[in-house]
């Protein structure tokens, strides 16, 4: 049962992904119908009563450790669905499916009232949803635990408090060094060119192709599982920037969803431990890798062959602007440093909207304030401000936070990389990523759920979950690219 719910749900992942690749617009509503009915087969199978039945038997049985895992996350997934109704969970579906496609039209067009309407209705299901699934402190505590287990709104409130405490002074005082020049020459960087690097780059990093697919979509993401993983980018002709981070990105996620053993393929234990832990081998790969200077002195050259008006750039000024510290509208393309504060935006909207303070109508004005007061950016228009994402119209509210979160496990885990294999940015500068695949693989993606983030971490790290590697990893690479002191980095106290 369990390893068929699974399957379902992979089928009902590739109708998403060919919705965001290669479904004509107008076959939309067909594909609401389409994933309503998914969406309630896989409810219906995983909230019969033979299912409750099952895990009331085996709970009382002695079974082995791995089934013991899987019994145990069965039954919280049981639990969650078991309080929605049918009904509804077939019109959130229904509701996101052409809620996408209404978002992706508003966003073309900046107009956030295209997407208004089915927006209202998603809010009002998913604060059904939220009523029914129970909480014991705020209605949007129960959509942030599908993301990570056990998360409060008033968590994410403190770490973000503190958080954005620390990164101010860091971030007021590399605003006020000069601007770097830009390094992208004026060019037409072509699909196909870039499409090649960007392949290179996601084998290099340890993607197999023969069990996935790289392909353009309105927004970058990454949906499948084992062995059909499917990755999608979007890029502009003017910058080959605005494609490869987000690859490495999405890359990072695929290898995760590689990196399962095989013999748990259907189970909990082929599944991340959370979506937070799923984003930090993403922002791992993305931030501490694929922005570093060991990973660009292999990969610089062979982008130069590529793009031969990179020829020009030397290689420090390149790594000087893929690390630039400044605002910017659009959260995939935003810095290290000022990526939190978009997602703290986000956040706050995402409680308000949901403890009934925010209404539907009122979100872009709540959005450009905000980002004004943030980065002290006006925002121009709707797609560069609230229409950017494509996880609102999905119903995806919970989210967001998993990204900061994701931030700040990928610091803790690159430091426990870099102690465990010091071998590790030399290897990066030869070529060989898959010193840093294999110790994720070992340490990480084997387990599946077999352990909460926490217990996880500690087992990897040595140390309980903390921001200060953040900080710490912030300090020393900012204090090196800018040559300028950002003070000392905070002590850290690991377990031996």
């Amino acid at each position: 049962m369990v390893r068929e719910l699974s399957t379902l749900e992979q089928v009902a992942g590739l109708l998403g992904w060919d919705q965001r690749t290669y479904m004509p617009t107008g076959a939309a509503p067909d594909r609401a119908l389409q994933n309503s009915v998914m969406a309630g087969i896989i409810h219906e199978r995983l909230t019969a009563p033979r299912m409750g039945k099952l895990i009331t038997i085996l709970k009382k049985q002695e079974i082995p450790q791995d089934g013991t895992v899987i019994l145990r996350e069965i039954e919280r997934k049981w639990k969650r669905a078991s309080n929605v109704p049918a009904s509804l969970v077939k019109e959130i579906s229904k509701t996101g499916a052409l809620g996408m496609e209404a978002w992706a039209k508003a966003r073309k067009n900046s107009d956030f009232t295209q997407l208004e309407p089915l927006l209202d209705r998603m809010i009002g299901l998913k604060a059904r949803s939220a009523e029914y699934i129970g909480y014991e402190d705020k209605p949007y505590d129960a959509l942030l635990d599908e993301y990570e287990p056990g998360l409060k709104t008033g968590d994410m409130e403190t770490l973000f408090k503190r958080l954005t405490g620390k990164l101010a002074p860091i971030t007021r005082k590399i605003f006020d060094e000069p601007v770097p020049k830009s390094a992208i020459p004026a060019d037409i960087y072509l699909l196909e060119d870039q499409r090649t690097f960007l392949s290179a780059l996601a084998a290099g990093m340890g993607f197999d192709l023969n069990y996935g697919r790289i392909d353009l979509s309105a927004h970058p993401s990454t949906i499948g599982c084992c062995r059909d993983v499917r990755i999608t980018f979007r890029y502009q002709e003017s910058s080959p920037i605005f494609a490869i981070f987000p690859i490495i990105h999405e890359a990072g996620h695929a290898l995760y969803e590689q990196g399962f053993q095989e013999k748990h393929f259907g189970t909990p234990l082929a599944e991340a431990v959370s979506m937070s832990f799923h984003e930090s081998q993403s922002r791992l790969w993305e931030n501490m890798v694929g922005r570093s200077l060991p990973f660009w002195t292999y990969y610089y050259p062979q982008m130069q062959q590529v793009f031969p008006k990179f020829k020009k750039v030397p290689l420090g000024a390149w790594y000087r602007e893929i690390n630039r510290v400044t605002p910017s509208f659009i959260r995939t393309e935003a810095d290290e440093l000022t990526y939190n504060l978009h997602i703290a935006l986000r956040f706050e909207a995402e409680a308000a909207i949901f403890s009934g303070k925010l209404k539907t109508e009122e979100i872009p004005q709540f959005w450009n304030e905000r980002f004004e007061r943030y980065l002290g950016l006006e925002v121009p228009d709707d797609a560069r401000g609230c229409l950017q994402d494509i996880h609102w119209s999905g119903g995806e509210f919970g989210y967001f936070p998993s990204y900061t979160l994701g931030n700040l496990y990928a610091a803790q885990l690159w430091d426990a990389a870099r102690r465990q294999t010091p071998e590790i940015k030399g290897r990066i500068a030869m070529g060989d990523l898959t010193v840093l695949r294999d110790w994720l693989r070992t340490n990480v993606h084997r387990h599946g759920k077999r352990y909460g983030a926490a217990e996880l971490m500690k087992r990897i790290t040595g140390s309980e979950i903390s921001e200060d590697y953040f900080i710490r990893y912030i300090r020393e690479k900012y204090s090196w690219v800018y040559d300028i002191s950002l003070g000392a980095a905070p002590k850290i106290k690991i377990d031996r």
